[in-house]
């Protein structure tokens, strides 16, 4: 009798030891997943904080450049340097709301 349990027994284990080996390795594959996912969160998160520090940067560019040219273009109408680099690098200064548009060289 004890060998007929000592038989169950054996084929118990061998059939739950591949079972358990494929749970494991299924949990490690998930395991490997859920780290690269989150690693990718991260630098999602990063490149979104760059990208929105750009565009402060990009605003604060813009809006300093718009200024001197303003200057520049209020400024050339009393002296000659100024009206030549104005003439020069065709600096113009749009209406509000209206588009930009790089006018073609001829």
């Amino acid at each position: 009798m004890n060998d007929q349990y000592t038989s169950s027994e054996s084929s118990v284990c061998s059939c739950t030891a591949p079972l358990i080996l494929i749970l494991g390795a299924w949990l490690l594959v998930n395991l490997v997943q859920l780290l690269s996912l989150i690693q990718e969160t991260k630098a999602v998160n990063a490149t979104t904080v760059n990208a929105q520090d750009a565009m402060r940067r990009y605003t604060l560019v813009s809006n300093k450049l718009e200024s001197v040219a303003k200057d520049l273009i209020n400024l050339s109408r009393t002296n000659s340097e100024a009206k030549e680099i104005v003439t020069q690098f065709n600096i113009q200064m749009n209406s509000p709301g209206a588009t930009s548009a790089i006018p073609a060289k001829k």
